[in-house]
């Protein structure tokens, strides 16, 4: 037996599957995470524009001496709005007696939904028919519909 064995250089296939393997296991754990930071930043924009629109309501309520009526006065409401789109919204009142933003969720992802329901206990956010009066208010916890109350 020779001691004289000559020593490769490179990586052997072992070292390179692991590696790889490693690699792998990172990229999904990235993937995981930005999907959710996604959700997040989708369900804050939502309250962020729900909130928007909850002001609107106010200050034409303040304007105009009645609450607004989609699509009646979609113009205004938009004006007020800052010129974005009203859609999804959908503006409930009765006179002096209670007014909310319903915003529609159908087509939003589950992340986002459940993101909003993390949020609706801080920020005010009820599950649909929560905001009508006599009604128990209940925060969003999911569904197609997430409300705000106005008054």
């Amino acid at each position: 037996m020779t001691g004289n064995r000559e020593k490769r250089k490179g990586f052997t296939l072992v070292e390179l599957l692991i590696v790889i393997i490693i690699v792998g296991i990172l990229a999904s754990a990235m993937l995981m995470l930005t999907g959710t930071a996604e959700d997040k930043a989708r369900a804050t924009s939502i309250l962020s524009d729900m909130r928007s629109m909850k002001s609107a309501m106010v200050v034409f309520k303040l304007e105009k001496g009645s609450w607004p009526e989609l699509p009646v006065d979609g113009d205004e409401i938009k004006r007020l709005f800052g010129g974005a789109s009203l859609d999804g919204f959908n503006l409930e009142s009765s006179g002096d007696e209670y007014a909310y933003v319903e915003y529609d969720l159908s087509g939003r992802s589950s992340g986002v939904k459940r993101k909003l329901a993390l949020m609706a206990d801080s920020s005010g956010l009820l599950a649909a028919g929560s905001s009508m009066p006599g009604a128990d208010a209940e925060p969003y916890t999911d569904g197609d519909t997430v409300e705000m109350k106005v008054r």
